[in-house]
C-alpha cells in the first residue's frame, strides 16, 4: 500500500533556521539557512531506474524563501533541525 503523505509541520509565512550537518570524509561541517517557508513538500528518491518504488521512497522537503529574494528547497533528514524564528 503507498501511505499518503504527512500533514503538514510548518504554517507557510513562519520563518525557520534549518540547520543540517554535511559529512565530508572524516569531518562533520554543520551547515545553516534562514528563511521564510513558503511550502512543504515531498520529492522522490532515486530515478527512473527505480521503476514503481519512486511513487513511495519519498523524502520531506521544506521550500524556503531567503531575505535575499532567493528560493532553496532543503531536504529534511533525521539529523536536520528546524528552529522557528519569531
Amino acid at each position: 500500500m503507498i501511505p499518503t503523505p504527512s500533514k503538514p509541520k510548518f504554517e507557510p509565512g513562519t520563518r525557520v533556521r534549518v540547520i543540517q550537518s554535511v559529512r565530508v570524509g572524516h569531518q562533520s561541517w554543520k551547515t545553516q539557512v534562514i528563511g521564510v517557508i513558503e511550502r512543504e513538500g515531498i520529492r522522490p528518491v532515486g530515478g527512473m531506474e527505480m521503476g514503481g518504488k519512486a511513487r513511495y521512497c519519498n523524502q520531506p522537503t521544506l521550500r524556503l524563501r531567503k531575505e535575499d529574494g532567493e528560493v532553496t528547497v532543503v531536504t529534511l533528514d533525521d539529523d536536520t533541525t528546524v528552529q522557528p524564528i519569531s
